[in-house]
């Protein structure tokens, strides 16, 4: 959908950047003076940790004086003010831990070289730096909470013209059209398509390459986002050779295979030539290990903590299913495209889902006992794959784990493999992005991953959860015969991976006249439903 917000004009909105970048340097400002008047506080003043004193409070006012300006010079050098660098999350808080850290470096040395301060407290220098850390990470989150909030009013938010109307630059709009992105496309350029045709969502071809400043000066376009392989070549060498000129506008050059790509893109120089370097996988680094934090800071507890339940159901399979296996294994595809072992309490709904995937003709019919469905609408069939989470082969959240020889595009499962597959995932969020396309949503994930995102999946799942415990099995018991899902299309599935469709128990065999039918909705309740057969 288009974004309903109306942004201001080119000049407001480049106000609003050095606004924010004022705001920022007074919040960081104030950040660091705190943290070292608390780290004098909680070291020195209060007595609670024993100090020989040994410099005057006045050495360490004066020398908290002094380290502020040099922080913020060091701040804007590794460029925390600029644009491009503001408000990206993670990469921007640790940023700040080493912008903080070359500070507290800075002061090292001078209370080293600078004799006359006296023997400064290394315990305070130390509280000094991880409050600052904190302090300056907390005060620009909230700075990028307030900015977010204002995007909804069109603040902070760039116009944008896309030059080449191919599946790429269409792409590139449909993640541009929430608010949050902070980029409103205003229209698309296009050397073949005719000008008004229409290309996504009302956006409609404006004009052409060659008149681009002018289509920028009408559009008050703020951005300029030239899609290489979807102009001519002569007029993608007319946009560079006009790029150094004062043209009002910011331009930047899509690699032109986003839809194509999961995974995170570093920019290197190798002697003075610009390359794009694709990372093994989608969650690096810093992302990576707040994603590992998660994973198993809850996974490992709550394998621990459920271990006594999984024990009873067991035995409840087994008293219910005597001979039979309790697990069920499937061999999935995890991150990378390494298979490893899934595993699942046996309840024969699960395995009717799984071969429901693979196959496209009926498996037959199976009996399933009431406490087979329990475990099936509660999800707790799932519990054995904590321990894949602490085997490292599952995450808490990610998409869908697709088992081997499913009825699947392998270009999607190719995309999908650079995260680990997840107990829930984004189908949770189904009803606020893309309900009736399990792909798009599992897609939109891993290209918007954030820990928050994951927090969010997580919280929602628990509450759904909770409140699938309170729903009756059925109203009515239905009969034993069930008959496995043919199609592979996914609708959903709470709280933990989705059904590849509706699971039907069949009433009745009469050859004409109303049929009911017992059906597992995509949130696992059995609901009854009546059809007319001729």
């Amino acid at each position: 959908m288009k974004q309903n917000s109306t942004p201001v004009g080119s000049s407001s909105y480049s106000y609003q950047w050095v606004a924010l970048a004022g705001g920022l340097l007074t919040v960081d400002a104030l950040a660091i003076l705190s943290s070292l008047i608390l780290a004098y506080t909680l070291r020195i003043s209060s007595g609670l940790l024993t100090y020989h004193f040994q410099a005057e409070i006045d050495t360490y006012f004066k020398l908290s004086l002094v380290s502020v300006p040099v922080w913020l010079i060091l701040f804007g050098v590794l460029g925390l003010y600029r644009r491009d660098k503001l408000l990206d999350g993670l990469a921007e808080y640790k940023l700040a831990v080493e912008a903080c850290t070359g500070g507290m470096l800075v002061m090292i040395v001078v209370s080293f070289m600078w004799r006359d301060l006296g023997v400064i407290s290394r315990g305070w220098l130390t509280f000094a730096w991880v409050l600052s850390c904190g302090l300056v990470t907390l005060g620009r989150f909230l700075v990028r909470r307030v900015v977010f909030g204002l995007r909804q009013h069109g603040w902070f938010t760039a116009r944008v013209l896309i030059v080449g109307a191919n599946d790429q630059g269409i792409a590139m709009a449909r993640q541009w059209c929430s608010t949050k992105s902070g980029m409103q496309v205003v229209g698309f350029v296009d050397d073949f398509k005719p000008l008004g045709t229409p290309v996504y969502d009302g956006l409609k071809v404006i004009g052409r390459p060659t008149a681009l400043s002018e289509l920028a000066r009408q559009t008050q376009a703020n951005e300029v986002v030239v899609v290489p392989n979807a102009v001519a070549w002569e007029t993608f060498e007319e946009i560079i050779a006009r790029a150094s000129t004062l043209n009002g506008y910011t331009l930047r050059l899509s690699p032109g295979f986003y839809e194509m790509l999961t995974t995170g893109v570093i920019v290197t120089n190798k002697s003075f030539v610009p390359l794009l370097t694709i990372d093994d996988a989608r969650i690096v680094g810093v992302e990576a290990f707040f994603k590992m934090l998660v994973d198993y800071g809850l996974g490992l507890p709550l394998l621990v903590l459920t271990f006594p339940l999984m024990a009873l159901i067991a035995a409840g399979l087994k008293l219910v299913r005597p001979g039979e296996p309790i697990l069920t294994r499937y061999q999935t595809i995890g991150q990378g495209g390494a298979t490893f072992s899934m595993h699942k309490f046996n309840t024969r709904l699960s395995l009717a889902e799984a071969e429901g995937r693979r196959r496209s003709t009926p498996l037959g019919r199976v009996l399933v006992s009431w406490f087979e469905q329990m475990l099936y609408r509660t999800g707790l069939d799932k519990l054995p794959q904590f321990l894949n989470i602490v085997r490292g082969q599952m995450s808490l959240v990610g998409p869908r784990p697709r088992v081997i020889n499913e009825d699947v595009d392998p270009r999607t499962v190719r995309h999908l493999q650079t995260v680990k597959p997840g107990i829930t995932g984004p189908w949770i969020l189904a009803d606020q992005w893309a309900p009736d396309d399990e792909i798009q949503n599992e897609l939109y994930y891993v290209r918007n991953w954030t820990i928050w995102l994951d927090m969010q999946i997580l919280s929602k799942s628990v509450l759904s959860w909770v409140g699938g415990l309170s729903r009756p099995i059925a109203t009515t018991k239905p009969p034993r015969n069930l008959t496995p899902p043919i199609a592979s299309t996914h609708m959903g599935r709470l709280p933990s991976q989705p059904v590849a469709s509706r699971a039907t128990h069949r009433l009745g065999n009469v050859p004409t006249g109303d049929r009911g039918i017992w059906c597992y909705d995509a949130n696992r309740k059995l609901e009854k439903q009546v059809v007319h057969v001729d």
